[in-house]
Protein backbone atom coordinates (compact mmCIF):
# COMPACT_ATOMS: atom_id res chain seq x y z
CA UNK A 1 0.00 0.00 0.00
CA UNK A 2 2.78 2.42 0.89
CA UNK A 3 4.58 1.74 -2.40
CA UNK A 4 1.31 2.22 -4.35
CA UNK A 5 0.71 5.49 -2.54
CA UNK A 6 4.22 6.65 -3.46
CA UNK A 7 3.69 5.75 -7.13
CA UNK A 8 0.34 7.63 -7.20
CA UNK A 9 1.94 10.65 -5.54
CA UNK A 10 4.82 10.63 -8.05
CA UNK A 11 2.37 10.39 -10.96
CA UNK A 12 0.37 13.35 -9.61
CA UNK A 13 3.54 15.44 -9.27
CA UNK A 14 4.62 14.62 -12.82
CA UNK A 15 1.16 15.46 -14.15
CA UNK A 16 1.13 18.79 -12.27
CA UNK A 17 4.59 19.62 -13.65
CA UNK A 18 3.45 18.78 -17.16
CA UNK A 19 0.34 20.97 -16.80
CA UNK A 20 2.48 23.78 -15.42
CA UNK A 21 4.87 23.52 -18.40
CA UNK A 22 1.91 23.61 -20.81
CA UNK A 23 0.50 26.74 -19.15
CA UNK A 24 3.96 28.31 -18.91
CA UNK A 25 5.87 26.98 -21.90
CA UNK A 26 8.63 29.55 -21.75
CA UNK A 27 11.33 29.97 -24.39
CA UNK A 28 15.05 29.09 -24.49
CA UNK A 29 17.51 30.74 -26.85
CA UNK A 30 21.05 29.51 -27.50
CA UNK A 31 23.57 31.59 -29.49
CA UNK A 32 26.93 30.04 -30.53
CA UNK A 33 29.24 31.48 -33.21
CA UNK A 34 26.40 32.94 -35.26
CA UNK A 35 24.11 30.01 -34.78
CA UNK A 36 20.85 30.57 -32.94
CA UNK A 37 18.72 27.78 -31.48
CA UNK A 38 15.28 28.40 -29.99
CA UNK A 39 13.09 25.89 -28.20
CA UNK A 40 10.64 25.67 -25.39
CA UNK A 41 11.71 24.65 -21.90
CA UNK A 42 9.57 21.49 -22.23
CA UNK A 43 11.42 20.49 -25.39
CA UNK A 44 14.74 21.14 -23.66
CA UNK A 45 13.73 19.00 -20.69
CA UNK A 46 12.66 16.24 -23.07
CA UNK A 47 16.06 16.34 -24.81
CA UNK A 48 17.84 16.17 -21.44
CA UNK A 49 15.70 13.19 -20.50
CA UNK A 50 16.37 11.42 -23.80
CA UNK A 51 20.12 12.12 -23.51
CA UNK A 52 20.13 10.69 -20.00
CA UNK A 53 18.34 7.57 -21.18
CA UNK A 54 20.80 7.23 -24.08
CA UNK A 55 23.82 7.54 -21.75
CA UNK A 56 22.30 4.99 -19.38
CA UNK A 57 21.79 2.49 -22.20
CA UNK A 58 25.30 3.06 -23.53
CA UNK A 59 26.69 2.34 -20.06
CA UNK A 60 24.63 -0.87 -19.90
CA UNK A 61 25.95 -1.87 -23.32
CA UNK A 62 29.52 -1.23 -22.17
CA UNK A 63 29.01 -3.37 -19.07
CA UNK A 64 27.51 -6.18 -21.16
CA UNK A 65 30.46 -6.09 -23.57
CA UNK A 66 32.92 -6.31 -20.68
CA UNK A 67 31.17 -9.15 -18.85
CA UNK A 68 28.97 -11.05 -21.31
CA UNK A 69 30.89 -10.61 -24.56
CA UNK A 70 30.24 -13.80 -26.56
CA UNK A 71 33.78 -13.59 -27.99
CA UNK A 72 35.23 -13.81 -24.47
CA UNK A 73 32.66 -15.85 -22.68
CA UNK A 74 33.93 -18.71 -20.46
CA UNK A 75 32.03 -21.19 -22.58
CA UNK A 76 33.68 -20.04 -25.80
CA UNK A 77 37.12 -19.86 -24.18
CA UNK A 78 36.75 -23.39 -22.88
CA UNK A 79 35.67 -24.54 -26.34
CA UNK A 80 38.80 -22.96 -27.87
CA UNK A 81 40.94 -24.58 -25.20
CA UNK A 82 39.50 -28.02 -25.90
CA UNK A 83 40.08 -27.58 -29.63
CA UNK A 84 43.65 -26.49 -28.94
CA UNK A 85 44.30 -29.51 -26.73
CA UNK A 86 42.82 -31.74 -29.42
CA UNK A 87 45.16 -30.26 -32.03
CA UNK A 88 48.04 -30.74 -29.62
CA UNK A 89 47.20 -34.42 -29.19
CA UNK A 90 46.95 -34.85 -32.95
CA UNK A 91 50.34 -33.19 -33.35
CA UNK A 92 52.05 -35.48 -30.85
CA UNK A 93 50.41 -38.48 -32.48
CA UNK A 94 51.69 -37.41 -35.89
CA UNK A 95 55.19 -36.88 -34.48
CA UNK A 96 55.10 -40.33 -32.89
CA UNK A 97 54.81 -41.91 -36.35
CA UNK A 98 57.38 -39.61 -37.94
CA UNK A 99 54.93 -37.32 -39.78
CA UNK A 100 56.61 -34.00 -39.03
CA UNK A 101 54.64 -31.87 -41.56
CA UNK A 102 51.35 -32.94 -39.97
CA UNK A 103 52.82 -32.38 -36.51
CA UNK A 104 53.84 -28.83 -37.49
CA UNK A 105 50.39 -28.13 -38.97
CA UNK A 106 48.58 -29.29 -35.85
CA UNK A 107 51.11 -27.54 -33.62
CA UNK A 108 50.55 -24.18 -35.29
CA UNK A 109 46.77 -24.57 -35.01
CA UNK A 110 47.16 -25.40 -31.34
CA UNK A 111 49.38 -22.37 -30.88
CA UNK A 112 46.73 -20.06 -32.36
CA UNK A 113 44.08 -21.58 -30.08
CA UNK A 114 46.32 -21.63 -27.00
CA UNK A 115 48.40 -18.44 -27.31
CA UNK A 116 49.46 -18.40 -23.65
CA UNK A 117 50.24 -22.12 -23.38
CA UNK A 118 53.75 -23.55 -23.86
CA UNK A 119 52.44 -26.94 -24.93
CA UNK A 120 52.40 -26.11 -28.66
CA UNK A 121 55.93 -24.70 -28.40
CA UNK A 122 57.15 -27.99 -26.92
CA UNK A 123 55.58 -29.89 -29.81
CA UNK A 124 56.95 -27.52 -32.47
CA UNK A 125 60.39 -27.67 -30.86
CA UNK A 126 60.46 -31.37 -31.67
CA UNK A 127 58.86 -31.12 -35.11
CA UNK A 128 59.87 -27.80 -36.69
CA UNK A 129 63.65 -27.87 -37.15
CA UNK A 130 63.71 -24.63 -39.17
CA UNK A 131 62.20 -22.52 -36.38
CA UNK A 132 63.75 -24.48 -33.51
CA UNK A 133 65.60 -21.47 -32.10
CA UNK A 134 62.37 -19.45 -31.85
CA UNK A 135 60.62 -22.11 -29.81
CA UNK A 136 63.71 -22.65 -27.69
CA UNK A 137 63.74 -18.94 -26.85
CA UNK A 138 60.05 -19.04 -25.91
CA UNK A 139 60.49 -22.03 -23.62
CA UNK A 140 63.70 -20.73 -22.10
CA UNK A 141 62.06 -17.42 -21.28
CA UNK A 142 59.47 -19.09 -19.06
CA UNK A 143 60.84 -20.34 -15.69
CA UNK A 144 58.37 -23.23 -15.79
CA UNK A 145 59.76 -24.56 -19.10
CA UNK A 146 63.37 -23.37 -18.95
CA UNK A 147 64.57 -26.85 -18.02
CA UNK A 148 62.85 -28.25 -21.14
CA UNK A 149 64.70 -25.79 -23.35
CA UNK A 150 68.00 -26.66 -21.70
CA UNK A 151 67.30 -30.37 -22.19
CA UNK A 152 66.75 -29.72 -25.92
CA UNK A 153 70.02 -27.78 -26.09
CA UNK A 154 71.76 -30.64 -24.33
CA UNK A 155 70.50 -33.06 -26.98
CA UNK A 156 71.79 -30.75 -29.73
CA UNK A 157 75.25 -30.44 -28.19
CA UNK A 158 75.46 -34.17 -27.48
CA UNK A 159 74.45 -35.03 -31.05
CA UNK A 160 77.22 -32.75 -32.34
CA UNK A 161 79.65 -34.22 -29.74
CA UNK A 162 80.35 -30.80 -28.24
CA UNK A 163 81.12 -32.29 -24.84
CA UNK A 164 82.31 -29.07 -23.18
CA UNK A 165 79.22 -27.17 -24.34
CA UNK A 166 77.03 -30.05 -23.17
CA UNK A 167 78.70 -29.88 -19.75
CA UNK A 168 77.96 -26.15 -19.51
CA UNK A 169 74.30 -26.76 -20.35
CA UNK A 170 74.12 -29.44 -17.68
CA UNK A 171 75.62 -27.07 -15.14
CA UNK A 172 72.86 -24.55 -16.01
CA UNK A 173 70.32 -27.32 -15.46
CA UNK A 174 71.87 -28.14 -12.10
CA UNK A 175 71.45 -24.54 -10.97
CA UNK A 176 67.71 -24.95 -11.56
CA UNK A 177 67.45 -28.39 -9.89
CA UNK A 178 70.57 -28.87 -7.72
CA UNK A 179 69.77 -32.34 -6.35
CA UNK A 180 68.56 -34.06 -9.50
CA UNK A 181 70.39 -37.43 -9.85
CA UNK A 182 69.70 -37.64 -13.59
CA UNK A 183 71.58 -34.37 -14.15
CA UNK A 184 74.41 -35.57 -11.92
CA UNK A 185 74.65 -38.77 -13.95
CA UNK A 186 74.84 -36.84 -17.23
CA UNK A 187 77.50 -34.50 -15.78
CA UNK A 188 79.50 -37.58 -14.78
CA UNK A 189 79.23 -38.91 -18.35
CA UNK A 190 80.48 -35.63 -19.85
CA UNK A 191 83.39 -35.40 -17.41
CA UNK A 192 84.38 -38.96 -18.36
CA UNK A 193 84.33 -38.02 -22.06
CA UNK A 194 86.46 -34.98 -21.27
CA UNK A 195 88.77 -37.23 -19.18
CA UNK A 196 88.38 -34.95 -16.17
CA UNK A 197 88.91 -37.76 -13.69
CA UNK A 198 89.02 -35.75 -10.46
CA UNK A 199 85.72 -33.98 -11.05
CA UNK A 200 84.21 -37.22 -12.35
CA UNK A 201 85.12 -38.88 -9.04
CA UNK A 202 83.33 -36.12 -7.14
CA UNK A 203 80.22 -36.56 -9.26
CA UNK A 204 80.38 -40.31 -8.71
CA UNK A 205 80.44 -39.74 -4.94
CA UNK A 206 77.46 -37.42 -5.31
CA UNK A 207 75.55 -40.14 -7.18
CA UNK A 208 76.37 -42.64 -4.45
CA UNK A 209 75.17 -40.26 -1.72
CA UNK A 210 71.93 -39.70 -3.65
CA UNK A 211 71.56 -43.51 -3.87
CA UNK A 212 71.28 -43.23 -7.65
CA UNK A 213 73.43 -46.35 -7.97
CA UNK A 214 74.30 -49.27 -5.73
CA UNK A 215 77.58 -49.32 -3.82
CA UNK A 216 79.05 -52.14 -5.93
CA UNK A 217 78.53 -50.21 -9.17
CA UNK A 218 80.01 -47.10 -7.59
CA UNK A 219 83.11 -49.02 -6.48
CA UNK A 220 83.56 -50.56 -9.93
CA UNK A 221 83.35 -47.16 -11.64
CA UNK A 222 85.70 -45.61 -9.08
CA UNK A 223 88.18 -48.43 -9.72
CA UNK A 224 87.90 -47.92 -13.47
CA UNK A 225 88.61 -44.19 -13.10
CA UNK A 226 91.70 -44.89 -10.99
CA UNK A 227 92.85 -47.46 -13.53
CA UNK A 228 92.59 -44.88 -16.33
CA UNK A 229 94.57 -42.43 -14.23
CA UNK A 230 97.18 -45.14 -13.67
CA UNK A 231 97.46 -45.77 -17.41
CA UNK A 232 97.82 -42.07 -18.17
CA UNK A 233 100.46 -41.64 -15.48
CA UNK A 234 102.32 -44.69 -16.78
CA UNK A 235 102.31 -43.38 -20.36
CA UNK A 236 103.72 -40.08 -19.15
CA UNK A 237 106.52 -41.86 -17.29
CA UNK A 238 105.16 -41.20 -13.79
CA UNK A 239 105.57 -44.72 -12.43
CA UNK A 240 105.06 -43.97 -8.74
CA UNK A 241 101.71 -42.14 -9.17
CA UNK A 242 100.66 -44.88 -11.60
CA UNK A 243 101.27 -47.55 -8.94
CA UNK A 244 99.38 -45.48 -6.38
CA UNK A 245 96.39 -45.15 -8.68
CA UNK A 246 96.41 -48.89 -9.39
CA UNK A 247 96.54 -49.71 -5.68
CA UNK A 248 93.63 -47.34 -5.05
CA UNK A 249 91.68 -49.04 -7.83
CA UNK A 250 92.14 -52.41 -6.10
CA UNK A 251 91.06 -50.92 -2.79
CA UNK A 252 87.85 -49.70 -4.42
CA UNK A 253 87.24 -53.05 -6.14
CA UNK A 254 89.42 -55.98 -4.97
CA UNK A 255 88.14 -58.03 -7.95
CA UNK A 256 89.29 -55.50 -10.56
CA UNK A 257 91.48 -57.72 -12.74
CA UNK A 258 93.14 -55.03 -14.97
CA UNK A 259 94.51 -53.12 -11.97
CA UNK A 260 95.83 -56.31 -10.40
CA UNK A 261 97.52 -57.32 -13.66
CA UNK A 262 99.13 -53.90 -14.02
CA UNK A 263 100.42 -53.94 -10.45
CA UNK A 264 101.78 -57.48 -10.74
CA UNK A 265 103.57 -56.73 -14.01
CA UNK A 266 105.06 -53.51 -12.64
CA UNK A 267 106.29 -55.26 -9.51
CA UNK A 268 107.75 -58.02 -11.69
CA UNK A 269 109.49 -55.45 -13.90
CA UNK A 270 110.99 -53.88 -10.78
CA UNK A 271 112.18 -57.30 -9.54
CA UNK A 272 109.76 -57.35 -6.60
CA UNK A 273 108.45 -60.89 -7.09
CA UNK A 274 106.97 -61.30 -3.58
CA UNK A 275 104.76 -58.24 -4.07
CA UNK A 276 103.68 -59.43 -7.51
CA UNK A 277 102.87 -62.89 -6.13
CA UNK A 278 100.90 -61.37 -3.27
CA UNK A 279 98.76 -59.30 -5.66
CA UNK A 280 98.02 -62.30 -7.90
CA UNK A 281 97.18 -64.62 -5.01
CA UNK A 282 94.91 -62.00 -3.38
CA UNK A 283 92.76 -61.52 -6.49
CA UNK A 284 92.84 -65.22 -7.42
CA UNK A 285 90.83 -65.91 -4.28
CA UNK A 286 88.10 -63.62 -5.62
CA UNK A 287 88.25 -63.68 -9.42
CA UNK A 288 90.71 -66.01 -11.22
CA UNK A 289 91.65 -65.09 -14.76
CA UNK A 290 93.87 -66.70 -17.45
CA UNK A 291 96.02 -63.55 -17.74
CA UNK A 292 96.69 -63.69 -14.01
CA UNK A 293 97.86 -67.29 -14.42
CA UNK A 294 100.25 -66.30 -17.23
CA UNK A 295 101.64 -63.50 -15.10
CA UNK A 296 102.02 -65.94 -12.23
CA UNK A 297 104.11 -68.29 -14.38
CA UNK A 298 106.27 -65.37 -15.53
CA UNK A 299 107.42 -64.97 -11.92
CA UNK A 300 109.58 -68.08 -12.22
CA UNK A 301 110.40 -68.63 -15.91
CA UNK A 302 113.34 -70.95 -15.18
CA UNK A 303 111.68 -73.31 -12.71
CA UNK A 304 111.57 -77.06 -13.20
CA UNK A 305 108.37 -78.84 -14.37
CA UNK A 306 107.81 -80.37 -10.95
CA UNK A 307 108.22 -77.02 -9.21
CA UNK A 308 105.88 -75.38 -11.70
CA UNK A 309 103.25 -78.04 -11.03
CA UNK A 310 103.66 -77.61 -7.28
CA UNK A 311 103.24 -73.82 -7.49
CA UNK A 312 100.23 -74.26 -9.75
CA UNK A 313 98.58 -76.57 -7.23
CA UNK A 314 99.15 -74.01 -4.51
CA UNK A 315 97.61 -71.19 -6.56
CA UNK A 316 94.66 -73.32 -7.69
CA UNK A 317 93.94 -74.32 -4.09
CA UNK A 318 93.16 -70.69 -3.25
CA UNK A 319 89.95 -71.03 -5.31
CA UNK A 320 89.84 -74.75 -6.04
CA UNK A 321 86.21 -74.91 -7.26
CA UNK A 322 86.59 -72.19 -9.86
CA UNK A 323 86.61 -73.25 -13.50
CA UNK A 324 89.73 -71.20 -14.30
CA UNK A 325 91.59 -72.82 -11.42
CA UNK A 326 90.73 -76.31 -12.67
CA UNK A 327 91.59 -75.42 -16.27
CA UNK A 328 94.94 -73.96 -15.21
CA UNK A 329 95.73 -77.01 -13.08
CA UNK A 330 94.79 -79.42 -15.89
CA UNK A 331 96.83 -77.50 -18.45
CA UNK A 332 99.99 -77.46 -16.31
CA UNK A 333 99.43 -81.08 -15.27
CA UNK A 334 99.42 -82.11 -18.93
CA UNK A 335 102.54 -80.03 -19.62
CA UNK A 336 104.32 -81.80 -16.77
CA UNK A 337 102.77 -85.25 -17.54
CA UNK A 338 100.68 -85.45 -14.36
CA UNK A 339 97.90 -87.24 -16.24
CA UNK A 340 95.83 -88.33 -13.24
CA UNK A 341 95.70 -84.84 -11.78
CA UNK A 342 94.71 -83.37 -15.17
CA UNK A 343 91.96 -85.96 -15.63
CA UNK A 344 90.64 -85.41 -12.08
CA UNK A 345 90.45 -81.63 -12.52
CA UNK A 346 88.57 -81.87 -15.81
CA UNK A 347 86.29 -84.69 -14.65
CA UNK A 348 85.24 -82.54 -11.71
CA UNK A 349 83.78 -80.00 -14.12
CA UNK A 350 82.09 -82.68 -16.23
CA UNK A 351 80.60 -84.40 -13.19
CA UNK A 352 79.24 -81.11 -11.87
CA UNK A 353 77.95 -80.25 -15.38
CA UNK A 354 80.04 -77.09 -15.47
CA UNK A 355 82.13 -77.97 -18.49
CA UNK A 356 82.75 -75.28 -21.08
CA UNK A 357 84.27 -75.27 -24.54
CA UNK A 358 87.73 -74.94 -22.99
CA UNK A 359 87.05 -77.97 -20.75
CA UNK A 360 86.26 -80.16 -23.78
CA UNK A 361 89.26 -78.79 -25.66
CA UNK A 362 91.53 -79.77 -22.77
CA UNK A 363 89.92 -83.24 -22.52
CA UNK A 364 90.60 -83.77 -26.24
CA UNK A 365 94.19 -82.65 -25.76
CA UNK A 366 94.56 -85.00 -22.80
CA UNK A 367 93.36 -87.96 -24.91
CA UNK A 368 95.90 -87.16 -27.62
CA UNK A 369 98.83 -86.58 -25.26
CA UNK A 370 98.24 -89.39 -22.79
CA UNK A 371 96.83 -92.14 -24.98
CA UNK A 372 97.23 -90.96 -28.54
CA UNK A 373 93.49 -91.62 -28.95
CA UNK A 374 92.49 -89.35 -31.85
CA UNK A 375 88.94 -90.82 -32.05
CA UNK A 376 88.20 -89.96 -28.41
CA UNK A 377 89.68 -86.50 -28.93
CA UNK A 378 87.42 -85.89 -31.93
CA UNK A 379 84.39 -86.95 -29.88
CA UNK A 380 85.20 -84.27 -27.31
CA UNK A 381 85.74 -81.69 -30.04
CA UNK A 382 82.38 -82.58 -31.57
CA UNK A 383 80.71 -81.82 -28.25
CA UNK A 384 82.53 -78.49 -28.00
CA UNK A 385 80.05 -76.59 -30.19
CA UNK A 386 77.14 -77.42 -27.83
CA UNK A 387 79.06 -76.56 -24.63
CA UNK A 388 78.73 -73.23 -22.87
CA UNK A 389 81.24 -70.60 -23.97
CA UNK A 390 84.08 -69.46 -21.75
CA UNK A 391 84.13 -65.97 -20.22
CA UNK A 392 85.43 -63.06 -22.24
CA UNK A 393 85.71 -59.30 -21.95
CA UNK A 394 82.29 -58.05 -23.09
CA UNK A 395 80.48 -54.72 -23.04
CA UNK A 396 77.35 -55.00 -20.93
CA UNK A 397 75.74 -52.25 -23.03
CA UNK A 398 76.26 -53.25 -26.67
CA UNK A 399 77.49 -56.87 -26.21
CA UNK A 400 80.76 -56.21 -28.07
CA UNK A 401 83.40 -58.83 -27.23
CA UNK A 402 86.98 -57.60 -26.82
CA UNK A 403 90.27 -59.47 -26.77
CA UNK A 404 91.66 -57.15 -24.10
CA UNK A 405 90.12 -55.01 -21.39
CA UNK A 406 89.27 -51.38 -22.14
CA UNK A 407 87.85 -48.79 -19.75
CA UNK A 408 85.53 -47.45 -22.47
CA UNK A 409 83.84 -49.63 -25.06
CA UNK A 410 85.33 -48.88 -28.50
CA UNK A 411 81.94 -49.55 -30.09
CA UNK A 412 79.40 -47.64 -27.96
CA UNK A 413 81.84 -45.49 -25.94
CA UNK A 414 80.18 -46.46 -22.66
CA UNK A 415 82.52 -46.13 -19.70
CA UNK A 416 83.07 -48.90 -17.16
CA UNK A 417 80.79 -51.41 -18.88
CA UNK A 418 83.42 -53.96 -19.95
CA UNK A 419 83.20 -57.02 -17.70
CA UNK A 420 84.78 -60.46 -17.61
CA UNK A 421 81.74 -62.68 -18.10
CA UNK A 422 80.24 -65.47 -20.16
CA UNK A 423 79.43 -63.84 -23.48
CA UNK A 424 75.79 -62.85 -23.90
CA UNK A 425 74.25 -62.48 -27.34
Amino acid sequence: MIRLALYITLAIIIALCAVWFVDNPGQMQLNWRGWEVRMSVAAFCLLVFLYTVFCWYMFKLYRWFRTDNPLKSPKRLESRRQKGLGELDLGWSALAVGDKPAAIRHGKKARSLLPTDNGPARLLLKADDKNRDKYLAQLQGDPATRIIALKARLEDETEQKNWQAALEVLQDMRRLTPDNPWITGRIFDQLIRLENWEDATEELDRLARAKAMDSQQQKQLAATIKYRQAMEADLSGQKTPALDFARTALKNDPAFIPAALYLARQYLAQGEKPKARKVIEAIWKICPHPDLARCFFDLEPMESPSEKFRRTQKLASLNDANRHSLHMLARVAMDTEHWAEAKAALNQLVTEKRESQETLHLLARLERLQKGDQAAAEQYMARKAQASPDPAWQCANCRTILEKYAASCPNCQEFGRIHWQVAKI
